[in-house]
């Protein structure tokens, strides 16, 4: 039997079968045994949660709603300029803007502690507390509302603007009429995942709360500072609900959202209001070039604030007892959960996708497992998986401290490469295996001859944003790293955490750098194919990635 015929046979079912069941191991299981721990305990972890934690819950869900307003409002500042206007310069602004995107959330933490910290090269702020977390957070944030809201008043359909122009409406009121309106999707989803990123993120609350309790920060203390897994678990679960009912808010806005993608022409200059936009936008793209730029200029820096003589000696890490080494840790993880996860989502997606004869129970249950990963905060997935892998035969010694992180990352990132694929598979042509079929070629062929090449793009994207992800990620990791495992974003908090500033920004540049690199690989792919947006859905920002 050749192995084309083998693949049209039981091997689809069962190989979608062992992603269901890689899944739910990965999903289900240690989140119901972080339940039945805090189950268990009852009244006796609600005893060890104190005032102070549970004044975190609020300090959380506050600081998340005004991150996420403030993120929102100059998101779409920035996405109306390059969009709608003919501000000067937007070619720049829609590359500059995404420079925090590929950087760890520290930091945008350690500029603005450069910046306006006590010793700032702007101003000396107090920054432990409520406002470093808002500054940072914001920076953080922004490059996500602007691409969300960027995809938003591109869908809108430029002829609606011109009809209210015939009928007398001025600048003002075709803004508010017709723009605001049409972008009020946008506006709720940005905010949505905003408000998810800043209370689910470890990395801004750790360098910049001081005595200003967050829930992130919360977890991690109770479960490794105190070893008090019960209540930290039902910290967790309280991380958890704001999250899934932000996410649900979002799906449902994104449901009414317009999903054709109008060809929107050039807009017609209006002198006043492209002025106004462009200079808003370049103080806001501005600001965050700025808060990255000042952490490399910082990197080189022998002693902040004490000596500032410019070196290349913070690179070296003389100061860390780990070296270079996490920063070699970061690029095997990210790399291998770049290529594990772009193959399991991309063959996922296929099944569910492209094999309508598998049992629509078995596609079904995939299809919502796959989705569920971006509803679970990286802290709780972390935590759940300290308390039920660690230890295990599989996750022992180096290799295999390194392999839980990987394994984790794998499942925490899934929901996005499975969008994208899907929205992929989803748009290309439904008869090609039956041509192929026609033809004589069995499906393996046709797949691995027709359907993998006009996917390259699809693939790339999904490979860069996996890359850029697990090179970056803080929330979870930091529950499942040993020491022959440390990544680079936590090494580069220690290195913070024990007086060595410069030095923490020379990692967290590297970790930039290592992210910024596999960005042009999808365009270039995309280039040498034909035009990936007249086959991809609407929900997908500049990387062909969907916004969450």
């Amino acid at each position: 039997m050749s192995l084309s015929r083998t693949y049209d046979g039981p091997m689809p079912k069962l190989l979608l079968g062992g992603l269901v069941a890689l899944l739910a191991a990965g999903l289900l299981w240690p989140l119901a045994e972080l339940a039945l721990l805090v189950v268990a305990e009852g009244a006796g972890a609600a005893a060890f949660l104190t005032p102070y934690n549970l004044r975190a819950v609020g300090n959380t869900i506050v600081m998340g709603a005004v991150v996420a307003l403030a993120a929102t409002v100059l998101g779409f500042v920035v996405a109306y300029a390059i969009t709608v206007t003919r501000a000067c310069g937007r070619g720049a602004l829609k590359v500059l803007f995404l420079a925090p995107l590929f950087a760890p959330s520290i930091m945008p933490a350690i500029g603005i502690i450069y910046l306006v910290g006590s010793n700032g090269l702007l101003f000396n702020l107090d920054l432990y507390g409520p406002l470093g977390v808002f500054l940072a957070g914001l920076v953080f944030a922004l490059p996500h509302t602007v691409m969300q809201l960027r995809l938003n008043l591109a869908t809108m359909d430029v002829k609606l603007l011109v009809a209210a122009r015939s009928l007398g409406a001025g600048p003002w009121r075709r803004f508010a009429t017709v723009t605001l309106v049409h972008a009020r999707a946008g506006l709720a989803n940005a905010f949505m995942i905003a408000f998810i990123l800043t209370i689910t993120d470890f990395g801004v609350p750790k360098m910049l709360a001081g005595d200003f309790p967050m829930l992130a920060t919360e977890i991690y203390a109770l479960a490794v500072g105190e070893q008090n897994f019960a209540a930290a678990g039902l910290l967790s679960l309280g991380l958890l609900i704001p999250a899934l009912l932000a996410l649900q808010v979002t799906r449902r806005f994104s449901q009414t959202q317009t999903k054709a993608v109008f060809h929107v022409r050039e807009p017609e200059p209006s002198p006043m209001r492209d002025a106004v936009a462009g200079v808003l936008a370049w103080c806001v793209v501005g600001a965050e070039v700025l808060v990255i730029g000042v952490v490399i200029y910082g990197s080189f820096i022998t002693f902040w604030p004490y000596e500032t003589q410019l070196t290349l000696g913070n690179y070296a890490f003389r100061n860390s007892a780990y070296g270079i080494s996490p920063w070699l840790h970061s690029l095997i993880v990210s790399f291998a959960v770049a290529a594990l996860g772009t193959v399991l989502a991309w063959m996922g997606a296929y099944l569910t996708v492209r094999m309508p004869q598998l049992p629509g129970l078995l596609r079904a249950a995939y299809d919502k497992l796959a989705s569920l990963p971006v509803c679970i905060p990286g802290t709780v997935l972390g935590l759940a998986w300290a308390m039920t892998f660690s230890g295990t035969p599989l996750f022992t010694g180096t290799l295999g401290s390194l392999f839980l992180v990987i394994a984790n990352t794998v499942i925490h990132l899934w929901s996005v490469p499975h969008i994208t694929a899907k929205a992929g598979l989803s748009a290309m042509n439904g008869k090609f295996e039956t041509v192929g079929q026609t033809l004589g070629a069995g499906r393996l062929v046709t797949i691995t001859r027709v359907i993998v090449p006009l996917s390259r793009a699809e693939l790339c994207d999904i490979f860069s944003y996996l890359f850029a992800s697990a090179v970056t990620t803080i929330s979870a990791v930091v529950f499942l790293y040993t020491p022959s495992s440390i990544v680079a974003a936590v090494a580069a908090i220690d290195m913070i955490d024990s007086g060595f500033i410069s030095e923490g920004a020379a990692m967290s540049c590297l970790i930039f750098v290592c992210a910024l690199t596999v960005r042009p690989f999808p365009a270039r792919w995309r280039r040498s194919t034909w035009s990936a947006a007249s086959r991809r859905p609407g929900n997908a920002d500049d990387s062909g990635l969907p916004v969450a």
